[in-house]
């Protein structure tokens, strides 16, 4: 999320047939399960065991008191991404499937589509752009008045403006609704596309399940999805949330990084951070463009991509992805990261 590698090219992988990547995605289920049955047990012999609520709502208290990254730098290319252009979420909804623990997000909307699936016990929203986290507040307001999927994507449309502004309004005054003045066609546009997508793909997702609204809502309205301004590659907001979790005997149950690793190269400080997340036994989840038009999807377990962002010799997500001569990335499919695959 900030400027484009200079020198960095994306060179392609062959597609997988079908089969071969519905085999990959779900060995990387299972080992990444086995590995969160591992640390279970860790957590179980240090009796700390799954948190307690207790611990949930401690954590989110301190995440909330956190500061901000006041210094995050220029927007991406310069834009308010007000939604995701990440269609094909669909593709590892049942990698993420159960996950709980808590769901670490960038950008606007994924976050919650994610957290449904995973069924996240708390949800914390990062982005470099202020506008994005008062768009989160918005969505807050949303969440908690809408009773239903129906309900929430109503007020997004033209027929539930009125309603949806007086809410905003009451959340956040002038300035939250010069936000949703110029996020709304954006976000509707986003949220009527994907229900096209989903239901052509069969895929139950955040505005089609009453269940999976259901999760998403209850975090709402329970107070444990946080919103923060912060920035990967900086000392600060995301080594405090770290720290946070680490306290209240949390961990990352996926962590979802969008394309963000695109943009920059690895730097002390986003090492630390990354090595700051208690991320073993989770997931990590994050895309790259490919081609046609879209995107790649790619898992890894949180413990290796620990391992990988700490190695010297490993500067980029590219790294990481792996290339042979010749190779480009396949978009609208996704890429799991070999769980024996050592470092350099």
């Amino acid at each position: 999320m900030r400027r484009l590698l200079t020198g960095l090219f994306v060179l392609a992988l062959l597609p997988l047939s079908a089969n071969a990547e519905r085999s990959a995605v779900d060995g990387f289920v299972a080992s990444s399960r086995a590995e969160s049955g591992v640390v279970d047990g860790l957590f179980a012999s240090a009796k700390i065991g799954r948190a307690e609520p207790g611990a949930v709502d401690g954590f989110v208290a301190a995440a909330r008191a956190l500061a901000a990254d006041v210094e995050t730098g220029p927007l991406t290319n310069g834009l308010h991404y007000f939604a995701s252009n990440e269609r094909d979420l669909d593709l590892v909804a049942d990698a993420v499937s159960g996950l709980g623990e808590v769901v670490v997000a960038v950008a606007a909307d994924p976050g919650y589509i994610l957290a449904a699936w995973a069924d996240a016990r708390a949800l914390v929203l990062i982005d470099l752009d202020p506008a994005i986290v008062a768009l989160h507040r918005i969505y807050a307001a949303f969440f908690t008045a809408a009773a239903s999927p129906a309900e929430f994507s109503r007020l997004w449309t033209p027929a539930g403006e009125a309603e949806a502004r007086a809410l905003v309004e009451a959340a956040g005054g002038a300035e939250l609704l010069e936000i949703f003045t110029a996020a709304r066609p954006t976000v509707a546009r986003r949220f009527a596309e994907l229900e096209r997508h989903m239901a052509a793909k069969g895929r139950p997702w955040l505005l089609s399940d009453a269940t999976l609204y259901a999760r998403v809502a209850g975090l709402v309205r329970a107070g444990r999805v946080v919103a923060l301004r912060g920035d990967f590659t900086r000392a600060g907001t995301v080594a405090g949330i770290g720290e946070a979790l680490r306290a209240a005997g949390l961990r990352v149950g996926l962590l979802y990084l969008s394309n963000i690793e695109q943009y920059f190269l690895y730097t002390p400080e986003f090492r630390e951070n990354v090595q700051g997340l208690p991320l073993a036994g989770g997931q990590v989840l994050r895309t790259l463009p490919g081609r046609p038009a879209g995107f790649e999807y790619i898992l890894q377990q949180g413990g290796q991509f620990q391992a990988w962002a700490a190695h010297p010799k490993v500067r980029s997500v590219y790294r990481i992805r792996g290339f042979k001569k010749g190779e480009h990335l396949v978009s609208r499919r996704v890429y799991v990261v070999d769980p024996s695959r050592a470092p350099p």
